[in-house]
C-alpha cells in the first residue's frame, strides 16, 4: 500500500470509522442507526482485510531490499535473492499521485546482447523486450553491459506512450523495447 508521508495505515483506516461512530452518537432514527451500525461493521471487516494485506506487504518488503533508481520512480521494485527484480509499475512518476497499477514487471539478470535476450526468452518465455543497465540507470546500454531484462505484464487495459498506445491485460511485448546489439 502507498500512504502519504506522516500518515499511518491505522490513522488512515480508522478515520472513517471514527466519523461514523461520532455521527451515530449524535442521534437519529432507528433505521438511520441500523444503517450506521451496518456501515461501521462493513468498515471493520474492510479494516481487517486491509491490515492483513499491509502485513503481507510488510513481510515481503522486510525480506527483499528496494531497488531505487531515478528512472524507475514510478515503480515499487524489490531485488530478489537471485539478482532478479520484481516490480510494480504505476501510472505516475510521483507515487504519491499514482491512481493505478499498470504493470507487474519481472527482471532477469543478463547482458545487453541479442544472444542474451534470446537466452532469457528461451528460458523464461517471450516478452523480455526491455533492458535496463542497473549500474548506470539507463534503458538499454553499452554493448554487453550487465543489467536486467524485463518483461512487463499489464494488469489492466489502458493507454501508455511507453507501449505506443493501447495496452491490453497480459504480457506487453511493446513496452519500451531496447533492441540489443549482437555481441
Amino acid at each position: 500500500m502507498i500512504f502519504p508521508k506522516g500518515l499511518s495505515f491505522k490513522a488512515l483506516a480508522l478515520a472513517p470509522i471514527a466519523a461514523l461512530v461520532f455521527t451515530a452518537c449524535s442521534g437519529g432514527s432507528g433505521d438511520e442507526l441500523k444503517a450506521r451500525d451496518q456501515q461501521i461493521a462493513d468498515l471493520q471487516v474492510q479494516l481487517v482485510k486491509e491490515q492483513r494485506d499491509a502485513k503481507f506487504w510488510q513481510q515481503l518488503t522486510g525480506l527483499l531490499p528496494p531497488v531505487e533508481m531515478k528512472s524507475m520512480s514510478d515503480h515499487r521494485a524489490l531485488m530478489l535473492p537471485t539478482g532478479g527484480i520484481i516490480a510494480l509499475h504505476f501510472d505516475n512518476m510521483d507515487l504519491s499521485k499514482a491512481q493505478n497499477l499498470n504493470w507487474v514487471a519481472l527482471g532477469v539478470p543478463g547482458k545487453f546482447c541479442k544472444q542474451d535476450q534470446e537466452r532469457v526468452e528461451a528460458q523464461f518465455g517471450p516478452g523480455f523486450t526491455h533492458f535496463h543497465d542497473m549500474k548506470n540507470d539507463t534503458h538499454g546500454g553499452a554493448k554487453g553491459a550487465e543489467g536486467v531484462w524485463f518483461v512487463h505484464t499489464a494488469v489492466r487495459n489502458f493507454d501508455s506512450p511507453m507501449s505506443g498506445g493501447a495496452v491490453s491485460q497480459g504480457i506487453d511485448s511493446r513496452f519500451m523495447p531496447t533492441p540489443a546489439p549482437a555481441c
